[in-house]
């Protein structure tokens, strides 16, 4: 049995969903945090995955050459 699904969480999706819990906290006034700071951290994280998004082609541009896996 070769077939295993693997369950894998990637960083950005943790801080996505930890900015949803912020908000909805937020709301049901569990936090007492200003609204721009949970807009600055969904601004910052959407810094983060553009500049992602502009180097990773730059760092990457020879290709895999690593051959098949």
């Amino acid at each position: 049995m070769k077939n295993k699904e693997n369950v894998t969480l990637d960083t950005f999706s943790v801080l996505n969903s930890a900015g949803w819990f912020l908000t909805i906290a937020n709301i049901a006034g569990i936090t007492q945090l200003p609204w721009a700071k949970i807009g600055t951290y969904f601004l910052t994280l959407l810094l983060i995955a553009l500049a992602t998004a502009i180097i990773d082609p730059l760092v990457n541009k020879g290709g895999d050459k690593g051959g098949e896996k």
